[in-house]
């Protein structure tokens, strides 16, 4: 019998983490992990090489040269479903696990938004699960060595935005509500890097899909009041984070800290991003932070929510002379009863 290298073992054994972290982070069981470590398991499958180098963050062109030691093949569009249940088993338990940028975020994204419950935002601009696939997908991409890895990231990505809506989806029928506070300054910035004259010009269609972006969240701030609330406040929280199932037993605090541009090369291997928590202590603090933005919420948006919403939108985009490109976008939107999306 052959005997294959010990690659995954010894990348396990440097990352400095335990066996439970990884397993919590990739969705790959415990058991399993200890008798990969002790070489009970000659051969790792495809699914469980990957998963496991996706939460230590490698890139999709690292992780094929390690498929390759293990007589596999790069990563195909038809090995995502493997990747995706694996997710499905991760949790967030106990101490801060660090939290990587790009597809490590996104992943870890689905498994904090199936647990369900309400959550709160404080961010420069709405979810990203409101984004059009097509505006997502325009988002910077770590560097890959060749074209097929990144083709199978870009596939990554748009299976893991499906999976996220249609999360999504549910918690809205489940009657789970949402809360986001955005500071004024920051989503204006956001909107002048999109909308302004140099990246219109730049990218006409960046610019199209932003306002169907921004179309699709507010129609259902105006469809949903009670579950969706957007405040834009007059306060800069600095730092950007979500609470997820908010008044549950147990909430998960996903902090990114807060990045102000992008900046992508080939010598970044891992873009620290924050961390992920659900220790109590640390959770309050981030309590503390949303009631100071509660505070900065202008007394007429609370009294006159979405209403408000609606016109303050509408007022930062009419700043571009795109007020009536919105306003198509969200009729549109509002001919259906039920909540529809570009």
């Amino acid at each position: 019998m052959r005997l294959f290298p010990a690659t995954l073992q010894n990348i396990i054994e440097q990352s400095g983490l335990n066996l439970n972290n990884i397993s919590q982070a990739s969705g790959v069981s415990n058991a399993y992990l200890a008798k990969l470590i002790r070489k009970n398991i000659n051969r790792p499958g495809k699914d469980k090489i990957t998963s496991i180098l996706l939460a230590l963050n490698y890139t999709i062109s690292e992780i094929n040269r390690i498929l390759h030691q293990y007589d596999y093949q790069p990563l195909h569009v038809a090995d995502i479903p493997d990747i995706l249940k694996n997710n499905r088993s991760r949790r967030i338990v106990g101490g801060n696990l660090p939290q990587y940028d790009h597809i490590y975020f996104d992943l870890l994204l689905i498994a904090l938004e199936r647990i369900g419950g309400n959550k709160v935002y404080v961010k420069n601009r709405p979810s990203g699960v409101f984004m059009p696939h097509e505006l997502y997908l325009m988002k910077e991409y770590p560097y890959e060595s060749n074209d097929a890895a990144a083709v199978f990231r870009y596939s990554l990505t748009q299976h893991i935005l499906l999976e996220r809506q249609e999360i999504f989806q549910h918690n809205l029928k489940t009657g789970y509500y949402s809360e986001t506070y955005i500071c004024k300054t920051c989503f204006s910035e956001y909107l002048e890097r999109h909308l302004g004259s140099v990246p219109r010009k730049e990218n006409p269609r960046r610019c199209q899909l932003t306002l169907q972006y921004l179309a699709n969240a507010l129609s259902l701030s105006l469809k949903r009041a009670d579950q969706h609330k957007v405040f834009i406040i007059e306060r800069c929280p600095y730092f950007h984070f979500m609470i997820q199932d908010v008044d549950g037993i147990s909430p998960k605090v996903s902090y990114p800290g807060r990045k102000l541009h992008s900046f992508d090369n080939e010598f970044d291997k891992r873009m620290l991003e924050g961390f992920t928590t659900d220790l109590p202590h640390i959770v309050a603090h981030f309590r503390n932070e949303v009631e100071m933005s509660k505070n900065g919420v202008p007394p007429e948006q609370l009294h006159n929510f979405p209403e408000v919403l609606k016109d303050t939108i509408f007022n930062l985009v009419g700043k571009y002379n795109l007020e009536q490109k919105l306003a198509e976008n969200l009729n549109h939107l509002m001919k259906h009863p039920e909540p529809v999306f570009y």
